[in-house]
């Protein structure tokens, strides 16, 4: 535990190092953009490639960073559907021109969870993103808020489930793996950030069995915690 602990710092200050010459390059590349816009295009292009792989490349610093470093969720006992809605609509604009249908079925009173709103967010809004990736030519995405108890502790219970091609048994416990992942163009980090908020909420994520094709991941968020992360902040008012 010691030696994980150590490389995970040695890793974070690491990525910051990197993140700093990268800031360089690219801010470089962005000036000579603008210098050569009336130059050779094969220049140009050359250029474009240099200031899109360094923000490509900052953007994975980012997110490792978001994957080591040590969250602090402030909790506090909230509705869930407003959070989910609020997730829903940033994808939504995002992806303007999906043609998803959204099912919700949500429960007639509140639901509340003891959750750091904008950490929650950030949950809701990878897996729905996930989804509406999943389905690129359109399908339905399912929105199920319900309550729910795990362990003897009660809570609510969240589905997101779309009907693209669905995720193979034998991936479902390899995609929550730090830099695991079936896109071309994917780093593997956003299942495992997602796991880890919801492990910090002091909640589980799992991908169900649908009963078509598929895929549906279904979050658990307490609505008492009475044993807490170190550093979290609780507040039930």
């Amino acid at each position: 535990m010691e030696r994980l602990a150590a490389l995970g710092q040695l890793s974070a200050g690491l990525a910051h190092e990197i993140r700093n010459p990268l800031g360089v390059i690219k801010g470089s590349a962005e000036m000579l953009n603008r210098k050569l816009r009336s130059s050779d295009p094969v220049t140009v292009e050359l250029v474009s490639y240099i200031y899109s792989e360094a923000n490509w490349l900052n953007g994975l610093v980012s997110r490792f960073l978001d994957f080591v470093r040590p969250l602090k969720p402030e909790l506090h006992l909230q509705e869930v559907v407003p959070i989910l809605e609020q997730a829903l609509h940033a994808v939504q604009i995002r992806w303007p021109q999906s043609k998803v249908e959204i099912e919700r079925r949500y429960p007639a009173e509140p639901l509340s969870a003891l959750v750091d709103a904008g950490l929650c967010e950030q949950v809701f809004t990878n897996l729905v993103l996930n989804a509406l990736e999943a389905m690129p030519e359109g399908g339905t995405l399912k929105l199920t808020i319900t309550p729910a108890e795990s362990e003897g502790r009660q809570g609510v219970s969240i589905d997101i489930e779309d009907s693209g091609p669905g995720i193979p048994p034998e991936l479902w416990e390899q995609i929550f793996n730090p830099f695991f992942t079936t896109k071309s163009n994917g780093v593997g980090l956003g299942l495992s950030i997602v796991s880890k908020i919801v492990d910090d909420h002091r909640g589980w994520l799992r991908v169900l069995n649908t009963t078509g094709k598929g895929a549906c991941f279904r979050v658990f968020l307490p609505n008492a915690q009475p044993l807490l992360e170190e550093g979290s902040q609780v507040d039930s008012s």
